[in-house]
């Protein structure tokens, strides 16, 4: 069930960033200068956090290779990763607590970030010789580490000497089209999941339809890795890009092929946080367990759905209604 030029995988590697995230629910965003009440608020692990838990809740063998702080929100961050039975891999940064996502949920249940960034954006190069990869890793890279220059170029360290047999997935985040477009040329030319949203794939792209974004994600995969490939390094599998589309499920990309949509139930929730990193960690677990990529994307689809179904809904503000995803 290995595609070829691929390792079994055996274990998920995350550098991905942990911060905390106050979770927020409004009638609306504030117009610029505006102010709106929040009907319940709630501080728990997000970020990177999520996708780990997700796959570690499959059974795969997890480990967090990121930074957290030296206070409240760092410890509540390591003891979230202790509790869900996730390894650490680096120190916490001394006098720099983690950082602050506030996510403002509407009554549509689409979330809207504020980062404060802090210990996730000050991991050095030094501080990854603890880390030790083999071929048989999954290694999840995320575009928020890359957006901070400290960490980012840590993270940048590690992909060059990423053994040839290990499966590098990349989630460019929110703020994946702003990278240094040479950032971005170089997790193409290795990466072997591409996984994003929509939004996300159409400003990467510049295409206005997601399923022709993900089929120039897929494209571009194909022909950045076949470039490396020229310059002596192993041959590897064809890429595979998926664009998650909420309620509809998501799309499956890979290179001379038309895109394929996998389809998803509907389910009612009042906030879509955390989805994103859920279907990832899900659909890493999958593929550990053998199964080729649309029955992983099926099974990836449903752990998205039931995290989103289990997660403790807060108060919320008159009048809002929950969503179909």
């Amino acid at each position: 069930m290995t595609p070829p030029g691929a390792s079994p995988i055996h274990r998920l590697v995350s550098l991905g960033t942990v911060v905390v995230d106050l979770v927020t629910f409004v009638p609306a965003l504030p117009e610029q200068g505006g102010d709106v009440f929040a009907s319940g608020g709630a501080l728990v692990p997000g970020g990177g956090y999520t996708a780990m838990a997700a796959a570690r809740r499959a059974g795969l063998p997890t480990i967090h290779a990121g930074t957290t702080g030296t206070g409240p929100f760092g410890d509540l961050a390591r003891a979230a990763l202790a509790a869900a039975g996730i390894e650490t891999a680096v120190e916490p940064v001394p006098a720099v607590d983690t950082g602050l996502c506030l996510v403002l949920v509407e009554p549509t249940g689409e979330r809207t970030f504020v980062t404060l960034p802090g210990a996730e954006g000050r991991m050095e190069p030094a501080m990854l010789t603890r880390l030790s990869l083999a071929p048989t890793d999954a290694v999840l890279l995320s575009g928020y580490g890359l957006a901070h220059p400290v960490t980012g170029q840590a993270i940048l360290a590690v992909l060059a000497g990423l053994p040839a047999g290990a499966t590098l997935v990349v989630d460019p985040g929110p703020l994946g089209h702003e990278l240094d477009p040479a950032v971005r040329g170089s997790l193409f030319a290795r990466a072997d999941w591409w996984t994003c949203n929509a939004r996300e794939a159409i400003l990467l792209t510049g295409e206005a339809d997601p399923t022709a974004a993900s089929g120039v994600l897929a494209e571009r995969l194909a022909s950045d890795r076949s470039a490396a490939t020229g310059q002596g390094n192993m041959p590897r599998a064809p890429g595979h890009a998926v664009v998650r589309l909420g309620a509809a499920g998501c799309l499956l990309a890979v290179s001379g092929r038309p895109p394929v949509l996998v389809s998803a139930v509907p389910a009612s929730v009042i906030s879509t946080n955390g989805a994103g990193d859920a279907h990832t960690g899900a659909l890493i677990a999958a593929l550990a367990a053998g199964r080729s990529p649309i029955p992983a994307l099926r099974q990836a689809n449903e752990s998205a759905r039931e995290f989103l179904r289990s997660r403790e809904p807060l108060p919320r503000t008159r009048g809002s209604r929950r969503r179909r995803v």
